[in-house]
């Protein structure tokens, strides 16, 4: 059995412990109610841009096609973010977090990444990676990935300002050529308790590609759930016809990074909620261990200090006895 003075220095270290874990609880509590409440507010305009995206990149489709009777036909592929290019090179936007103590927030995105490069969807010699956060820096040069840009966030929260740089540097790079795709590997957030780690693709700009993010994204009950019937399950079987002015391309060519960037918003902002509520629940449980093992080196203190006493006393009674003889 462990010393009285062993037990008593483990049972106040944990203590102490115990007293930090449930401060970052607290604190991370805070920011999860402010980041889900900015996450959320902002998905009804982030789906609705969705969706008036993947209806553009329908229509124009549909325009381009010589065998449907428009006014206005045009060919897609002179829009630079439609245009659909044999694949050579790929961006990799990894969206992780600047600080830890997050339980597996950060570990499930990289096993996800991981996923895609085993199975053969993604070849490390073909791409080239874009990191957010300290940690996505981290894993991305530990394994010698070739890093292209990085970008850490600038607070606990997420301005339009920080992501901008991003979307710009993406969008940017698409139309130059450096590469013939985006993808992104970021967190969605589902509620407190749920996270889940998802693979999109950002560029080129894709019909079938948004109507698969509405479908991972628009939650199938709660919140937001009506919009899931009315954008996916309420479909038109037509193309919706825009009037644009003055013209299609100038109209488009200024709307389709605005909406691009959005996209890159969105994920930033769910990425966000989704790393303050796994931080909130990895420092309960931290909690809750703490108090457990608190609790269990109490009752062995106990039984180690009652053990002590009851053998002070038998040598106390049997040098008492040894006298009266």
């Amino acid at each position: 059995m462990a010393s009285l003075q062993g037990i008593k220095k483990r049972l106040q270290g944990v203590r102490n412990i115990n007293q930090m874990t449930s401060a970052m609880e607290l604190v991370a509590a805070t920011k999860m109610r402010r980041s889900q409440e900015v996450a959320l507010a902002s998905r009804a305009y982030a789906l609705t841009a969705f969706e008036i995206l993947a209806n553009l990149v329908e229509g124009l489709v549909a325009m381009g096609n010589p065998d449907v009777a428009t006014k206005d036909v045009f060919n897609p592929s002179n829009f630079p973010l439609l245009k659909q290019r044999t694949v050579r090179k790929t961006a990799v936007l990894v969206v992780a977090a600047d600080k830890g103590l997050a339980g597996s927030f950060n570990s499930a995105v990289f096993k996800k990444l991981e996923s895609f490069i085993v199975n053969g969807q993604l070849s490390t010699v073909n791409c080239q990676f874009i990191a957010v956060g300290t940690k996505a820096i981290d894993y991305l040069r530990r394994r010698n990935l070739p890093v292209d840009a990085t970008y850490t966030r600038q607070g606990d929260s997420v301005r339009l300002a920080e992501v901008e740089p991003i979307a710009n540097h993406l969008i940017d790079g698409y139309i130059a050529g450096r590469w013939d795709r985006v993808v992104v590997f970021s967190t969605h957030f589902m509620s407190a308790l749920r996270q889940e780690v998802v693979m999109r693709q950002l560029l080129p700009i894709d019909f079938n590609k948004i109507r698969a993010t509405l479908e991972e994204i628009i939650p199938e009950t709660g919140r937001f759930s009506e919009l899931r019937r009315k954008i996916i399950e309420s479909r038109p079987t037509r193309p919706i016809e825009y009037l644009i002015e003055p013209s299609p391309e100038v109209a488009l060519n200024q709307l389709l990074p605005l909406l691009s960037k959005m996209q890159v918003y969105h994920l930033m902002l769910e990425a966000n909620a989704s790393e303050h509520s796994a931080r909130r629940m990895a420092m309960k449980n931290a909690s809750d261990n703490a108090g457990e093992l608190i609790g269990d080196l109490t009752r062995e203190y106990n039984r180690s200090r009652q053990a002590s006493i009851t053998r002070e006393i038998i040598e106390i009674t049997s040098t008492a006895a040894a006298l009266k003889r």
